[in-house]
């Protein structure tokens, strides 16, 4: 099931913001763990959704009804305006109307098919017959099932059957055929939890996950669900998909085909395995949907990206975390090690399903590995397509990450030189605490030279020779100031100075001016 938004509210538009957002726009609220508010806004026409911070909200708030250019709450305001005006959720700026979309989508880059028009199906299917699901001796006769299920895969695993991982290549088509039956009423019982209760499924389709063929099913209007129903709607996918392996299992248990035996032997292992591992509480699963509504934390997954980060950048400059931060950035960790064991599970899982093809094509010659090397690059696409966004995400992170680590290091030479030049220098000993915090993260250590702008500085290490204002030269060592007026006649190998420009030092002492 996919959902364009981490956050997802119940609750209602604050005034102010009903009259900047488009009648296509809601607007909801709900209380989190720890008290916390969070406000999410949903697009219909777009189907996007984005979650405002209480910063962003209250901004949102204070501005006049049909306000267009922020200035009545300045520049963030204006900035926060402009993402949602190039989103579509002001009213005066309205995306193109539902009926402008094409009913049939392609995708190349991504090997999508998304068809616009399922709504329709699931609201037909569920209001025929299928809304009888939900009644309360519907529900008891599939946990019947399901614990017929058990007992069936438990007599499977004990029988004397031989487990076959490999796939002969004719045999590819049934084991697609069974996985795409098993995933296609996992994302059908996701689609009609959504529309019995109200909601509307913006779209399906069909795409390449893993290597595989997949369905998979769009509703923005999920995010606007209660909470409890969000949770029967995060489990029914895999409730749905085990029923469906339960009557596989009892099928294979009671009344089998001799010859489906090993394909149905193994379809119903390894679906059960892949329904447990769906359970799991990590980012992309259904089981970290249903976590974080079970803590009531629905932004859990958002707020865990870029967490390990955080806290390695707040322990190096020595900035208070709370044990939130911690839990945070273990989740984090833990979602990262888990999404790297299913990445390589995949692959492995893969080669046993079209390992057997694959060598058989690299047996006839040159067109088989031209096939062979067409259907991996068209394989690749939509992982490189998927992929590289996050890789620019992760080096970002590693680079802020590198700066603020290198930076906490650094503080070991700089405020014993920024106490150093307050001392020695009447400017500096005039700027405010916090001023002096920003002179030290202005520092420059320069080897052999200070550059050809004036500077205030302190020799860190070795000896230089400088021209002083009188045009006498002097010699200054470890612990001696350089002074703007100085002029560079000679260092030694090992010279370094600590220093920083005065037109830096003038900036930082300049008050602001006071906005009007």
């Amino acid at each position: 099931m996919t959902m364009s938004a981490t956050v997802r509210t119940t609750g209602g538009p604050a005034p102010a913001a009903a009259g900047l957002l488009g009648s296509w726009v809601e607007a909801h609220e709900e209380t989190c763990r720890g008290g916390r508010t969070y406000r999410v806004l949903v697009n219909h026409r777009t189907g996007q959704a984005t979650e405002l911070t209480g910063a962003e909200a209250a901004l949102c708030d204070q501005l006049p009804s049909g306000a267009g250019g922020g200035r009545a709450g300045g520049p963030d305001a204006a900035t926060l305006l402009a993402g949602l005006r190039e989103q579509g959720f002001l009213a005066a700026s309205p995306p193109p109307p539902p009926s402008a979309r094409r009913r049939v989508e392609v995708s190349v880059s991504r090997l999508d098919l998304r068809w616009t028009g399922a709504g329709r199906l699931v609201r037909a299917v569920h209001d025929r017959g299928a809304r009888h699901l939900f009644h309360p001796a519907a529900v008891t006769a599939q946990a019947v099932v399901a614990l017929a299920g058990l007992a069936a895969l438990a007599a499977t695993l004990c029988s004397h059957q031989r487990f076959q991982l490999r796939v002969h290549p004719a045999q590819i088509p049934l084991v697609v055929g069974l996985s795409l039956a098993a995933v296609g009423v996992h994302e059908f019982a996701h689609a009609l939890v959504v529309v019995h209760h109200g909601r509307q499924v913006d779209g399906a389709g069909v795409r390449l996950h893993l290597g595989t063929p997949a369905f998979y099913v769009e509703s923005v209007s999920a995010l606007l669900l209660p909470r409890r129903h969000r949770l029967v709607q995060a489990a029914a996918g895999v409730w749905a998909e085990w029923q469906f392996t339960s009557i596989i299992a009892l099928w294979l248990w009671r009344s089998p085909l001799p010859l489906a035996i090993p394909l149905l032997h193994r379809f119903v292992i390894l679906n059960a395995a892949t329904i447990a591992t769906n359970l799991a509480p990590f980012t992309g699963l259904d089981g970290a949907w249903i976590l974080a509504d079970t803590v009531r934390a629905p932004d859990l997954a958002r707020r865990s990206r870029g967490s390990v980060t955080r806290l390695a950048a707040a322990l190096a400059s020595r900035q208070p975390v709370t044990g939130e931060d911690h839990a945070l950035a273990a989740y984090a960790t833990l979602n990262g090690l888990v999404a790297a064991g299913l990445l390589a599970t995949g692959g492995f899982f893969w080669y046993q399903l079209f390992g057997d093809l694959a060598a058989t094509l690299t047996h006839h010659g040159l067109a088989g590995w031209l096939t062979l090397t067409a259907a991996a690059a068209v394989l690749a696409t939509p992982a490189l397509s998927a992929t590289t966004p996050r890789l620019a995400q992760a080096a970002a992170s590693a680079r802020a990450l590198h700066h603020a680590l290198t930076f906490r290091l650094q503080w070991r030479w700089r405020i014993p030189a920024t106490r150093h030049l307050a001392a020695a220098f009447p400017p500096i000993a005039r700027l405010s605490q916090h001023e002096l915090g920003l002179l030290a993260g202005h520092l420059h250590r320069t080897h052999r030279k200070p550059g050809p702008r004036p500077s205030y500085g302190v020799v860190h290490a070795g000896t230089l020779t400088a021209t002083a204002s009188t045009g006498a030269l002097v010699t200054l060592g470890p612990g001696a100031t350089w002074d703007p007026s100085h002029q560079l006649h000679h260092t030694t190998r090992r010279a370094t100075l600590i220093h920083i420009e005065a037109t830096t030092l003038h900036q930082l002492h300049t008050p602001s001016p006071t906005p009007t």
